[in-house]
């Protein structure tokens, strides 16, 4: 049970890890004239997961969870995922997300994120979220999966929460899509569970509407979100 409460604990979108300034694409797709009512906004989601979360995010929390308190280890997984992620508004927010979530963890005295702050912020690593994710969480006590599962729900749970914020969808709305979300994300949690031994090589994305939306949402007048 305690591993239980601890994913909630993280999984709740209450924690300060500063995704609220942050759409992952949603605004720069409802820009577009991208259709982003209940249906359109799944489909979004469902791209999003299977195409960016488990080639990207699922990968890089799985093999910083494994690596635990290795700097080394981390460092090279950060900075290889970093590399691999092309645009650079996803850069920019995923490494701003990374320092808030862990100035928090660092404040409310979780082990290894102070360490890891003062590395993201000497700039000795890039600090993107989801290898901060794996790191900390497994000294939250979360286990492998239970880290998986966090991370991907955070991810459909931040999208749907924008869509809200940009009144594209209205909140129930918002919770019905989510609430159909949940099989998928079982689903691909499951997958990722397993799965074979994975590296830094193993790092793909392939959702060209979203980076080319998050990239032209870079160059907005006026925007909500910062991606």
């Amino acid at each position: 049970m305690l591993s239980l409460f601890a994913t909630l604990w993280q999984a709740d979108s209450a924690f300060p890890n500063g995704g609220f300034a942050f759409s992952n694409g949603v605004e720069g797709l409802a820009e577009l004239g991208e259709r982003l009512d209940g249906e359109g906004l799944a489909g979004v989601l469902a791209m999003t997961l299977t195409h960016r979360w488990m080639g990207m995010d699922r990968i890089a929390v799985a093999l910083a969870f494994a690596a635990g308190a290795d700097m080394d280890r981390l460092t090279e997984i950060d900075r290889r995922l970093d590399a691999a992620t092309l645009p650079a508004p996803q850069r920019t927010g995923s490494r701003r997300n990374g320092l808030a979530f862990l100035t928090a963890h660092a404040r409310i005295g979780t082990p290894s994120a102070a360490e890891l702050k003062r590395q993201v912020e000497r700039r000795h690593m890039p600090g993107h979220l989801p290898v901060m994710q794996g790191a900390v969480w497994r000294a939250c006590g979360l286990d492998a999966q239970s880290a998986l599962a966090a991370s991907a729900y955070g991810v459909a749970a931040g999208m749907v929460s924008a869509a809200v914020r940009l009144g594209l969808v209205g909140a129930v709305e918002a919770q019905r899509c989510l609430g159909l979300t949940l099989p998928l994300l079982a689903r691909l949690v499951d997958e990722a569970g397993r799965a074979g031994a994975l590296t830094c090589d193993d790092f793909e994305s392939l959702t060209p509407m979203l980076d080319i939306a998050t990239m032209r949402h870079a160059s907005s007048d006026v925007r909500l979100f910062s991606n």
